[in-house]
């Protein structure tokens, strides 16, 4: 089936500006521009309009909420809704991004027959999301399971307590061009401001110490680039800061997009973040510092992207496996105050970046992954529906608890 033309849906929760939401992006231009179909399956997003030419864009209201949220009816409403969509626009294989994306796909296998598998972009969702475990351990064994790294298939191989065989590809990301390598003087992030990511917080009151105890750092700022659910809390704590500081150090620039989100990369010091974003900072030969993102990890930095050969396996830290923590303010000071130490630090990144994340390369395995993975369901489309019945009955056992849980607390 390698020469024949397909359509492919991803379905992931949302289109804002953020890490994943660019990885879906890269990958449609990649995929547009070799000759497939694609669509976008999601609630909709400022970054709907950065899908390049070519894309289709559905709106399904709900794709992002997990089944309990609705009622029995509402739910087979709902799911009726994604059918239509996947069936009208004749999709082949569907990539499944995240937690309930990958639920309602595995949902409804069973009336369509369209091949899915799971591809996770955070492994933190597994921390709430019971029915993604169930699937996840339904599907391994069928070669449907993806994931960019080994240390996020080791997270959440630990957190489910269960023996995974992912297969592990890569982020796919378009290194920033005409790179100048000015310095504007600020420190930058750029990240969804939600509870996930939640190092933003620590790194503000970090940089803020560094404002007040070291005069070197009078004239540098903060850039925190994004959006999310946080913003309103996080723009209150910066005010507070910059009140304290008596000047204007830290600044959330909101959602930035196109030439403006490139710039700020450009002319940055140093980037604190994970991820794509991460990757981004790295192409522009930028001094990355690796940001924690699980409650365990997330008040602290882990080094310095690149300087380990084991680094190109790290994008984001969800557990420490035996890696030194220090604060932010140690790191951003660490780098700023050498500028042999943050010119290397960058070229280290760069390097890490050009030999592990090229674009090109990469949608080439993915090419290949999506004939794999309907070739699969040829093969054992069966089987893997009996399988799916088993989760269906977790499913269920699943709704009743919640059911009784929410009576005993009232």
């Amino acid at each position: 089936m390698i020469n024949d033309k397909i359509k492919i849906a991803f379905i992931t929760p949302l289109m804002i500006i953020g890490g994943a939401e660019t990885y879906i992006i890269n990958k449609c231009e990649w995929l547009i521009n070799n000759g497939f179909d694609v669509i976008v399956i999601s609630e909709g997003g400022e970054n709907v309009a950065n899908l390049p030419a070519g894309v289709d864009h559905t709106i399904v209201k709900g794709v992002s909420l997990p089944p309990t949220v609705f009622s029995r009816k509402l739910y087979q409403i709902f799911l009726k809704e994604l059918e239509t969509v996947l069936v009208d626009n004749k999709v082949d294989v569907i990539e499944a991004n995240n937690s309930y994306p990958a639920v309602h796909s595995a949902a409804i296998y069973k009336n369509i027959k369209i091949p899915f598998f799971i591809n996770i972009l955070s492994d933190v969702t597994y921390r709430r999301n019971p029915l993604l475990k169930i699937l996840t351990i339904n599907i391994d064994q069928f070669g449907l399971y993806y994931i960019l790294t080994s240390d996020m298939n080791e997270y959440i191989q630990n957190f489910i307590n269960y023996k995974l065989h992912p297969n592990i590809i890569p982020i796919p990301v378009k290194a920033i061009p005409n790179v100048d390598n000015k310095d504007g003087k600020y420190i930058l992030s750029v990240s969804r401001l939600s509870n996930e990511k939640d190092y933003v917080r620590h790194l503000m009151k970090d940089f803020f110490n560094l404002f007040q105890e070291d005069i070197f750092f009078c004239d540098y700022k903060l850039f925190i680039v994004g959006d999310g659910l946080l913003r309103e809390e996080l723009s209150l704590l910066a005010s507070n800061l910059n009140k304290k500081a008596n000047k204007e150090i830290i600044q959330l620039k909101g959602t930035l997009v196109g030439q403006d989100l490139l710039d700020i990369y450009k002319k940055c010091s140093v980037f604190v973040g994970m991820g794509t974003t991460l990757l981004l900072a790295a192409s522009c030969a930028k001094p990355c510092i690796i940001a924690g993102f699980s409650p365990e990890t997330k008040q602290f930095s882990w080094g310095f992207w690149g300087e380990s050969e084991l680094d190109y396996n790290i994008i984001g830290i969800g557990s420490a496996n035996g890696r030194s923590h220090y604060s932010f303010s140690n790191s951003i000071s660490r780098v700023l105050k050498s500028d042999i130490y943050k010119l290397n630090l960058g070229q280290v990144a760069y390097k890490m970046f050009s030999e592990n994340y090229d674009n090109d390369s990469i949608m080439r395995q993915w090419s290949a992954a999506y004939y794999k993975v309907i070739d699969i369901y040829k093969s054992k489309g069966n089987e893997i529906e009996k399988k799916l019945k088993y989760y269906d009955l977790w499913f269920v056992l699943y709704r009743q608890v919640r059911t009784v849980v929410k009576l005993f607390k009232f």
